[in-house]
């Protein structure tokens, strides 16, 4: 069961045009494939780049830990927009 974003009254699965108020329901689309490896991608490479920082604390042959904390923070940012933008509505 779908509601109306507008009024809140029921609808049913097959409705895509709200019966008390006229608003229409917002459908989602597809997901993109590339996006989709792309988010992949930016998420192994933000549990890398986190390892990465661990492993700064312990390790010499490691760049500084202050450059790897912002490079995770970054892929951080990167990686929930990517998730964000995959999850597109047909408007």
């Amino acid at each position: 069961m779908n509601r109306c974003r507008e009024c809140n009254s029921v609808m049913t699965k097959e409705e895509t045009e709200c019966l008390a108020c006229g608003s229409v329901l917002d459908q989602k689309s597809g997901i993109d494939h590339v996006g989709k490896g792309f988010a992949t991608l930016l998420s192994m490479m933000f549990f890398a780049s986190a390892a990465i920082t661990v492993a700064s604390l312990f390790f010499d042959a490691t760049p500084p830990f202050s450059k790897c904390a912002v490079c995770t923070l970054v892929l951080l940012v990167v990686k929930s927009s990517a998730a964000q933008m995959l999850n597109k509505e047909k408007s």
